[in-house]
């Protein structure tokens, strides 16, 4: 299928695109940002997005890289191909390598950006539960000035997040913390590579018992989503297998989950729960030889 006619414009700059979301909101055209295209362009495809112009913005190299100060910043538009080559994203944050590495293929790791994900708010997206699972923020920035939003809040639902029409995602921050090991696991639909559902632990230990637990699912709910109750049942445990059990259990614990052709409601549950032991079990393992 063709997508619907569409105009475009190529933005040199951050502010120049600013301004091309305004002209867009102000002759009352909806607008979408072109980065890597690896989302948009398929949903034009087949009619389920129709923008009337599209704004290219994957020139714009200041909006990408990855440097560490106060945590580590991502710009909006550092492909996956380019965070999956970088030395400190692989030493700092290996769940990120682990989920770069089942992600899609390699021509859309070329091209996809770590901003493209967050907006586009796929609920089985890679991405946004491992960014979750670092409590990730979100950089957003519009005319009228930026703001930082934390992920948790940034998403609400299907292909719905808090990003209004004249405001552009331009980084996103890992804030400095004591996770000492982590993991992704995720079972993939073979067609699209997407997870039917994902999983992303983060871990510290001291004395073999967990200090500190982070876990966050995707491909489950109509969102990616932080599991709270196998958090707490995770922190002051030993680092056992029995633990991870019972927090596994609780992992989807008053989830609605997502049924479609692909997997049924209940399937996508047991996933979460078997996912969330393997990445619990690899994190902790991480975390001990850190140590």
């Amino acid at each position: 299928m063709f997508p619907a006619d569409f105009g475009y414009a190529r933005a040199r700059s951050l502010d120049e695109a600013l301004d091309l979301l305004a002209a867009a909101q102000a002759d009352d055209e909806e607008a979408k940002l072109l980065a890597g295209g690896q989302s948009l362009l398929p949903m034009m495809k087949l009619r389920l997005a129709a923008p009337q112009t599209l704004i290219d913005i994957a020139g714009l190299t200041e909006l990408t890289g990855v440097s560490n100060g106060d945590g580590t910043t991502i710009g909006a538009l550092t492909t996956y191909r380019a965070l999956a080559r970088d030395p400190l994203v692989a030493g700092r944050l290996p769940a990120v390598t682990d989920a770069l590495a089942v992600l899609a293929d390699p021509q859309v790791r070329a091209r996809g950006t770590i901003g493209g994900a967050v907006a586009h708010g796929d609920p089985a997206a890679d991405l946004p539960a491992v960014l979750l699972a670092f409590d990730a923020q979100v950089r957003i920035t519009a005319r009228s000035g930026s703001r930082v939003i934390p992920l948790d809040d940034f998403l609400h639902g299907v292909f719905a997040t808090d990003l209004a029409e004249d405001e552009i995602v331009t980084a996103i921050t890992l804030p400095p913390g004591a996770v000492t090991g982590s993991a992704y696991e995720k079972f993939e639909q073979p067609a699209s590579h997407l997870p039917l559902a994902g999983v992303c632990a983060a871990v510290t230990v001291e004395n073999e018992v967990i200090t500190s637990a982070r876990v966050a699912v995707t491909g489950v709910a109509g969102r990616p989503f932080r599991a709270r109750h196998s958090e707490r049942a995770l922190v002051s445990a030993p680092a056992a297998p029995d633990s991870l059990t019972v927090a596994a259990a609780s992992v989807a614990e008053g989830v609605r989950p997502l049924s479609d052709q692909h997997a049924s409601g209940p399937f996508r549950l047991h996933l979460a729960d078997v996912l969330t032991r393997r990445a619990l079990t690899r994190a902790l393992a991480r975390a001990r030889r850190s140590q």
